[in-house]
C-alpha cells in the first residue's frame, strides 16, 4: 500500500532537489521554472499527480506561488488541472509538438538567412566557440549541457540578428518541441552527435555566407526531430496523446 505514495514522493524530491529561492525574485516564477524544466526534461513524467500541498511542503512556501505556478503551467499545456481529480503532467501533444516545430523551423530559417548576410567575425567567433563547448559535451556524454549549449546556440544567433523578443516568444510554443528534443537526446543513439554534426554545417554554411544551402541546412536540422519522432513513440508510446 505504501509503495506508490513512495516512488511519487521521490520523484517529487528528485525534481524539485536543490531549488534555493532568491527573495529578490518572485518565488511564482521560480517554482514555475523548476517545475516547467523538471517536466519538460522528463523528471515529472507525463500523467505525475502533482499535489499543491505536496509542492509546497517540499519546498517549504505557501501554496500560493505554487497555485499559482501550477496555472501558468496549465496555459503552457505542460499540466493539466481536472475538477475531482487534481493536477497531472499533461501528455505531449502532437498538436504542439507540430506547432513548436512549424515555428521555430519558420522564424530561424528566415533570421539565420538573413543573419549570414551581416554577421561579423566576432560573431562567427562566438559562434563556432561555442560548438567547440557542444563538441566537449558530446565526448564526455553530458546531456544537459549539451541541451544547455545547444539552447544559448540558438538564443545567441537570434541576438546576433537583432531579435532577442523573437527568440523569447518562441519559448512557450516549443515547449513540447523542447520535451521530444530531451527524449531523443536521452534515448536515441547518436542523436547528440548527429546535432552536432547539423550545427558545424550550419556554422560552415553561415561563415561561408551561402544563403542557398543554409536555410535547407536549418529546416533539415529542426525538422529531424520528427523524422526521428517514431523511434521516441515507440520507445515511451505513453509520453505522447494525438
Amino acid at each position: 500500500m505504501t509503495k506508490a505514495p513512495l516512488a511519487t514522493d521521490a520523484i517529487l524530491l528528485t525534481a524539485l532537489r536543490g531549488l534555493s529561492f532568491d527573495p529578490e525574485r518572485s518565488y511564482t516564477q521560480q517554482v514555475y521554472q523548476r517545475l516547467r524544466d523538471a517536466i519538460v526534461r522528463g523528471t515529472l513524467p507525463p500523467r505525475f499527480s502533482l499535489s499543491e500541498a505536496t509542492i509546497a511542503a517540499t519546498l517549504e512556501v505557501s501554496r500560493t506561488p505554487v497555485r499559482e505556478a501550477l496555472v501558468q503551467l496549465a496555459d503552457e499545456q505542460l499540466v493539466q488541472i481536472q475538477r475531482k481529480v487534481g493536477t497531472l503532467v499533461a501528455p505531449i501533444s502532437m498538436n504542439r509538438l507540430d506547432e513548436g516545430r512549424f515555428a521555430r523551423s519558420t522564424l530561424e530559417c528566415a533570421s539565420h538567412v538573413q543573419l549570414a548576410q551581416t554577421i561579423t567575425p566576432v560573431q562567427l567567433d562566438e559562434f563556432a566557440g561555442i560548438v567547440d563547448q557542444q563538441r566537449s559535451a558530446v565526448a564526455k556524454g553530458e546531456v544537459g549541457e549539451f541541451f544547455r549549449l545547444d539552447e544559448l546556440m540558438h538564443r545567441r544567433l537570434f541576438e546576433f540578428a537583432g531579435r532577442p523578443h523573437v527568440w523569447e516568444m518562441l519559448q512557450p510554443m516549443k515547449r513540447q518541441f523542447d520535451r521530444v528534443r530531451w527524449l531523443l537526446l536521452d534515448g536515441v543513439a547518436d542523436h547528440a552527435q548527429l546535432a552536432l554534426a547539423e550545427h558545424e554545417q550550419i556554422l560552415a554554411l553561415m561563415a561561408a555566407r551561402d544563403v542557398g544551402r543554409l536555410g535547407a541546412a536549418v529546416a533539415g536540422h529542426i525538422d529531424r526531430v520528427g523524422r526521428q519522432l517514431p523511434q521516441v513513440r515507440q520507445r515511451a508510446p505513453d509520453h505522447f496523446v494525438d
